[in-house]
């Protein structure tokens, strides 16, 4: 074989390999996008949007100030690397060549904070981090009976509401009215999902005792939606997580103790 032969034959073998990983990963990278979509309820947009607490209170003379919890911000990042351009988390061999294919379909996601006191922000699909005490989207839900689980006294806005090493309880309502209750001695962390009458778009409400029990909850979302969406499949769930309480905030991720999974009947 001369060398013009050897060289065409490997640039056809190569173009070749690589077309047919292409189409491989593409295939791949479509159902993922597919079972995202349908999970996150991301039929009308393709985008998730990500409401994070504002920590600050207002100026004495009512003008808003705003303040972002450190580990709202790493769940905004967590979130933002889930809908990423590579969501199968490849090896960088081939991470060019699937971001290129993916990215002619991004599904992408926008951070915000929460203002509206009106839940105007729900029509769409949303992550809500934080609970009531500081989030203005997670109040309204509470307030308004949208949200099936809170921890008891989330709405205090007294940091201090509960301390370390205590009991903390998590009320669900389920069914027609009925009561659950969820206690434990844990750094408590809990995740809702909340799907709009018409099916169009979910709310996911992450929310922990703490900041950093915020983040546990988005971060179990972000790394479990899978298994979720395998278990629970197009209906609506509350998980209610616990970490070990700790009297410092968490520098890193804890896998926590699943201590509830329920499913919640569309109202």
């Amino acid at each position: 074989m001369s060398f013009v032969e050897s060289v065409v034959t490997n640039l056809v073998a190569n173009i070749a390999f690589w077309l047919l990983l292409g189409a491989a990963f593409l295939v791949g990278g479509r159902q993922v996008e597919r079972r995202m979509v349908r999970f996150f309820a991301m039929h009308r947009s393709r985008r998730i949007d990500v409401y994070l607490s504002n920590t600050a209170l207002p100026r004495p003379d009512g003008r808003p100030r705003y303040s972002l919890s450190l580990h709202e911000f790493h769940a905004a990042q967590a979130v933002d690397k889930l809908v990423g351009a590579a969501p199968l988390r490849l090896p960088e061999l081939v991470r060019g060549l699937v971001d290129g294919i993916w990215l002619r379909r991004r599904i992408s996601s926008r951070v915000a904070v929460s203002q509206a006191a009106n839940g105007a922000e729900l029509t769409d699909s949303c992550i809500v981090v934080g609970s009531g005490a500081r989030n203005l989207l997670r109040r309204f839900a509470v307030m308004e009976g949208i949200a099936r689980a809170t921890i008891v006294r989330e709405l205090s806005t007294d940091l201090a509401s509960h301390a370390v090493g205590e009991e903390v309880e998590v009320a669900i309502t389920v069914g027609d009215g009925g009561q659950q209750s969820i206690k434990a001695v844990k750094n408590i962390a809990v995740i809702e999902k909340s799907t709009r009458p018409d099916g169009g778009a979910a709310a996911f409400y992450c929310l922990g005792v703490r900041a950093d029990t915020s983040w546990v909850a988005v971060e179990y979302l972000v790394r479990n939606w899978r298994r979720l969406a395998k278990q629970f499949k197009d209906e609506d769930f509350i998980i209610v997580l616990g970490s070990a309480w700790e009297a410092d905030y968490f520098a890193d991720y804890p896998e926590p103790t699943l201590l509830a999974a329920v499913r919640v009947p569309r109202s």
